[in-house]
């Protein structure tokens, strides 16, 4: 984040949203967040979805790439059809065709998404963007909360269906960013048994195993389990780094009747290895340097002293208890404790002879507990004409936890001929603890009169942090008042207009130069669209128009050299247009574009008429995946494949531009069980993501740091299922 008296000092979302401005130094890349400021040939019988986490019910299954109800965008069972804002579903099927192995991944053919801003090196961290601003990530409708290093980063293979909720969304869920938040749906106890194994192999000596069992534990059906593993290996595309992961995620549900559902989720994960964590100067990647072209594999840290060790562990619940017809009542809550080590050398910006990089030191270890719950009551009645579906809800965010920074400046490094292997001395740290707590009260009426449905919600928030260190305690106080409000009208024929308002806030911390603490950044939108469902066929296509404003930004103080006050403002406008399509049984179709405006509109730092750094005007995607006809001479066979279009982007002083870039992706799978009855199960499968090994640069996201994104990476993999 870049303005005014933030440059050159650490700007990050500290506890519980709130941002924390350090001590000076020069900040690393990842110091920043937004600037100023597959299914088998065979049909398969689908057990009913049951999701009981906040913001989830009951839902229905998904038929291949079309989900046809979301909890997200409302916290009830709504269809998509009847929310009035844009959500996007990114169900299971889709997730194994596409061999998606991190959140980057799975929102790569999604509209008004740019995923993977970091390219292929920061794949420790789900760092992306939604309409042009930071997106927050959810796990079961709660927030992950991260520290400062310590950011939560979940396997997609544990995860049942992402759904990506677009534009302001506090209303439902307290403080938020303006983009919008991307929710992660564990996969839950199945009343049906289902099981499976795979194992898959890949380029960058890429190894992956995973488990997936599933069913009753009683004649009854009353207990249920689940049991997820995955376990990585592989070579980071940065030489001499490497990935690792190890996850087990077991969840149990009770259900005594047929209108009480308890379901405890449990997690375990280790990334022992986490790629780097750097970048690249535009010298040499997208501006020439008369010396040459910087590697694609080029590594600007240091294998003697990069460290990242991630450990996360977890326990939550989720009751649902349906009182009568017209009642629900359901209690949702998660304790997550989140641990880093960290430690990395960091490309600091090329001198002017054009080879020799100037580098910094960052570390930092830290060890936090999060504690979220979200208590919902749901009310369905009508007054008159009018059916309601109420829900009214107090959730409650906690953070405790600890971290010890330390800054520095490091050798530095030649980029043509480079030398590895130096002794570095970790430079000082200080430790802050951290208290957070946030408190709100939330109610929305879903009013459905013939074939207009109104929906209207508001919130009221409470945030307190307190921070501690060598130079004492501060505490923060914030308030803030949310709304939304949309208008939907459904055809006969499957159309849907709607138009909808709706609020966010971010609080933010530090004082402006009289003393007084700044107050929560604030964001609004307006956004009109229309979704179309054809009747008897199973798509779902949709158009929306918005616009975005984010205000209340810290930028320069004019008057007051060093200081900052809150008159900056950034806006994004577009359109978006996405389309999911099961043609026939076997034939589904993704279609995606995204035009994006985004702007500095107020700003004292230079940045004001400026362009988003990161954020490319236009977007496009498409996805197809086939399955051979049973009894086919080709039966048993599926062929996929994608082109992903990202328009050029801009640094964030708007001074050269970074190319625009197409991107092939490819999919083939064999069912081996029609070969022999003792293979009925097994299926093997062929990915290849960036197929036609496109070189390109992902982003230049901020000051001197560029990333390249992934070169080809080519898995096969064998799975089996009973």
């Amino acid at each position: 984040m870049r303005s005014g008296a933030g440059e050159g000092k650490l700007i990050r979302r500290g506890a519980l949203g709130a941002v924390v401005l350090a001590g000076v130094f020069t900040p690393g890349p990842g110091h920043t967040q937004d600037a100023a400021a597959g299914a088998p040939e065979k049909a398969i019988e689908l057990p009913t979805l049951t999701v009981t986490g906040q913001g989830e019910t009951a839902l229905s299954p998904v038929t291949g790439y079309v989900a046809n109800q979301q909890a997200t965008g409302t916290k009830t069972d709504t269809p998509v059809l009847e929310t009035p804002q844009s959500v996007s579903i990114i169900p299971a099927d889709q997730i194994r065709d596409q061999n998606a192995q991190t959140l980057n991944q799975v929102v790569r053919y999604t509209a008004g998404v740019t995923p993977e801003t970091r390219g292929a090196v920061a794949t420790r961290y789900d760092q992306l963007k939604i309409r042009g601003f930071d997106a927050d990530t959810y796990w079961n409708g709660l927030k992950l909360e991260d520290i400062w290093y310590a950011a939560p980063q979940l396997d997609p293979f544990l995860m049942e269906r992402i759904e990506v909720l677009k534009g302001p969304s506090s209303v439902l869920y307290g403080q938020s960013p303006a983009g919008g938040l991307i929710n992660q749906v564990s996969k839950r106890p199945t009343a049906t048994p289902q099981n499976e194994v795979g194992i898959e192999i890949g380029n960058n000596h890429h190894l992956r195993g995973t488990a997936d069992f599933s069913g009753p534990i009683d004649a009854g059906g009353r207990f249920l389990y689940r049991f997820t593993a995955v376990g990585l290996s592989e070579d980071g595309q940065i030489r001499m780094t490497e990935n690792e992961r190890v996850a087990i995620a077991p969840s149990f549900t009770w259900r005594p009747d047929a209108d009480t559902s308890l379901t405890l989720l449990g997690l375990y994960q280790r990334d022992p290895e986490g790629n780097s964590y750097g970048g690249v100067p535009p010298q040499g990647t997208v501006l020439e340097n008369p010396l040459g072209k910087i590697p694609v594999d080029f590594y600007d840290g240091d294998p003697n002293f990069e460290k990242f060790d991630r450990r996360m562990s977890s326990l939550g619940y989720a009751f649902d208890k349906r009182l009568n017809d017209a009642l629900s009542v359901r209690l949702n809550g998660r304790w997550l404790h989140n641990e880093v080590a960290y430690d990395s050398i960091y490309a600091n910006g090329l001198a002017p002879d054009n080879r020799t990089l100037f580098r910094g030191i960052a570390t930092s270890r830290e060890e936090g507990d999060s504690y979220a719950l979200d208590n919902q009551v749901e009310g369905r009645f009508s007054t008159g004409a009018v059916r309601h579906t109420v829900l009214a809800g107090f959730d409650y965010q906690r953070l405790d936890a600890n971290y010890a920074p330390g800054f520095g400046v490091a050798p530095s490094l030649d980029i043509f001929e480079p030398v590895y292997g130096i002794d570095v001395t970790p430079p000082p740290t200080n430790r802050t603890d951290v208290e957070g707590n946030q408190y709100g009260l939330y109610l929305q009426d879903q009013l459905r009169l013939d074939r207009f449905i109104l929906t209207l919600a508001g919130r009221s928030d409470w945030v307190r942090t307190k921070r501690t260190n060598e130079l004492g305690t501060t505490r923060q106080s914030d308030e803030a008042l949310t709304g939304r409000a949309g208008l939907t009208y459904v055809f006969d024929n499957g159309i849907a207009p709607y138009a909808s308002y709706a609020q966010s806030f971010t609080p933010q911390s530090g004082t402006d130069f009289s003393g007084r603490l700044f107050e929560p950044e604030e964001g609004t939108q307006y956004e009109i669209g229309v979704k179309y469902q054809p009747p008897g066929l199973n798509s779902l296509f949709t158009a929306a128009v918005f616009e975005i404003t984010r205000s209340n930004l810290t930028t320069a103080d004019p008057d007051h050299p060093g200081f900052s006050v809150q008159t900056g403002e950034a806006r994004s406008r577009g359109v978006e247009l996405e389309a999911r399509v099961g043609l026939t049984q076997g034939l589904d179709l993704i279609g995606t574009y995204t035009y994006l405006d985004t702007e500095y509109t107020r700003d004292n730092g230079g940045l004001e008429g400026k362009r988003l750094a990161a954020v490319p005007r236009h977007q496009a995607s498409g996805w197809a995946m086939y399955r051979m006809p049973e009894g086919s001479a080709l039966g048993g066979l599926s062929i996929g494949g994608g082109l992903r279009y990202t328009g050029s982007t801009t640094n964030d002083a708007n001074t050269f531009k970074v190319p625009s870039f197409t991107l092939v992706d490819a999919a083939l799978s064999y069912d081996l069980g029609l070969l022999s009855p003792k293979l009925v199960g097994a299926e093997v499968a062929l990915n290849a993501k960036n197929l036609l090994n496109n070189e390109h640069v992902a982003s230049c996201y901020f000051g001197d740091w560029c990333a390249y994104g992934y070169e080809r990476t080519v898995t096969a993999g064998l799975r089996y299922r009973w």
